[in-house]
């Protein structure tokens, strides 16, 4: 639960910046996709251009946790040592890494 708010939280504040800066300088009404007009309300312009820039933002923060686990947390094994296969070269560790 930690890990998520250290990556939804940062995202929410970024996406907010971003979303403030875009549409200062962007009108909704006079925007285009693929050469179409938006047919949209400004609303659910902003609305979608909000969560589009938190999920851009979420994943570069999960990105960032998954990057910075240690090699403790990547290679240790999920197992009790009792229950590793025979066959496991972590068999005989106590924590599992070796």
């Amino acid at each position: 639960m930690q890990r998520l708010m250290w990556i939804l939280w940062p995202a929410f504040l970024v996406a907010g910046i971003a979303e403030g800066i875009t549409f200062s300088l962007f009108d909704p009404q006079t925007m285009h996709f693929f050469g179409e007009p938006v047919e949209l309300g400004r609303t659910a312009v902003y609305s979608i251009g909000f969560f589009l820039f938190w999920a851009f933002a979420a994943a570069s923060s999960a990105l960032t946790c998954f990057l910075q686990r240690s090699p403790f947390e990547v290679n240790r094994c999920p197992l009790p040592e009792t229950d590793r296969p025979a066959d496991c070269p972590k068999r005989g560790l106590p924590g599992g890494c070796g």
